[in-house]
């Protein structure tokens, strides 16, 4: 078996460690920026990929295609659950003063 450990409590970071590589080894082996890879693994954005780059991955991760797809979910349902995003300046434009406001894109309101 390629996997190992409880496929359930692995995100994408879980299965780069477990491969014991660095986001930057992830990313010179196949060819993206680190950027992209800690994204991943935050679950800022989700690995999209051609059919070669995924079959890489998998053999890159050491893992199967359904671990894969599970720590991919597991990534971005984590980021989620995350505090919200940075202040944004609104500005009333009636008064003409400006306020911060957090936003709740994370929380979805």
């Amino acid at each position: 078996m390629i996997g190992g450990g409880n496929i359930n409590s692995m995100d994408m970071e879980a299965l780069r460690e477990r491969a014991g590589l660095t986001r930057a080894e992830v990313a010179d082996r196949l060819g993206i920026s680190e950027t992209s890879v800690r994204n991943w693994e935050t679950g800022r954005t989700e690995p999209t990929m051609t059919p070669q780059k995924y079959l890489e991955t998998l053999d890159i991760l050491k893992c199967t295609p359904e671990e894969l797809a599970v720590a991919s979910d597991k990534s971005i349902s984590q980021r989620h659950k995350r505090k919200p995003g940075r202040p944004r300046k609104v500005i009333d434009n009636n008064h003409g003063l400006n306020e911060v406001e957090r936003t709740e894109s994370a929380t979805g309101h």
